[in-house]
């Protein structure tokens, strides 16, 4: 499985919309003639397992032990990779999520699942913008005593400079997919 796996999924389910005049309002305000939700995507396990196959050939050169961010686009691609990775080698790599806000009740933690402080982690989202959802979850995991190794995004629009803001943070970041390989696959905007 590669990312054209990965980019024919995304347009399959529905995933990825392109329209001729920009009508999607995007999470920084900006209107944009692209949307992608990769939320549909992570609703078929089928898609999932694809992720975390190509995500899983990512991580062999990486030297970490949990992986997770921002909820909610984090948490299935979390789990799916962490969950693909320990049936094929018994390997565990532990889960976490950062919450957009901390709990006001119970352990009041901004920053949930089985880690420890120190830990040397993957921070994952599924769509890259301006970065400000990678960043966030960047700052409360190194917050919260994680060691944040890697940044990885499912689709990285290379708009508005979010790659360069996460590595400004002095953090790789891969993005599996673009804009331009959705468009390139797809050929033509939706009537």
């Amino acid at each position: 499985m590669g990312k054209l796996d990965l980019a024919k999924a995304i347009l399959e389910t529905g995933s990825f919309h392109w329209k001729t005049t920009p009508q999607f309002t995007l999470a920084s305000g900006r209107v944009s003639e692209y949307y992608v939700n990769c939320k549909q995507l992570l609703s078929h396990p089928k898609y999932r397992r694809i992720l975390a196959e190509l995500i899983a050939d990512h991580l062999k050169g990486w030297d970490i032990q949990a992986v997770g961010g921002m909820e909610i686009g984090a948490i299935p691609i979390a789990t799916a990779v962490s969950d693909y990775v320990y049936d094929r080698t018994g390997r565990e790599l532990r889960t976490f999520v950062v919450r957009k806000k901390a709990k006001d009740h119970g352990m009041k933690h901004a920053v949930e699942g089985a880690f420890q402080p120190g830990d040397r982690v993957l921070v994952m989202d599924d769509v890259l913008t301006t970065g400000q959802a990678t960043i966030d979850a960047i700052t409360q995991a190194r917050a919260a005593g994680l060691d944040v190794r890697h940044a990885l995004v499912l689709v990285d629009r290379q708009e508005d400079g979010g790659r360069q803001r996460v590595e400004a943070l002095g953090v790789p970041l891969t993005g599996l997919l673009t804009l331009k390989d959705l468009k390139d696959l797809k050929g033509h905007p939706d009537a």
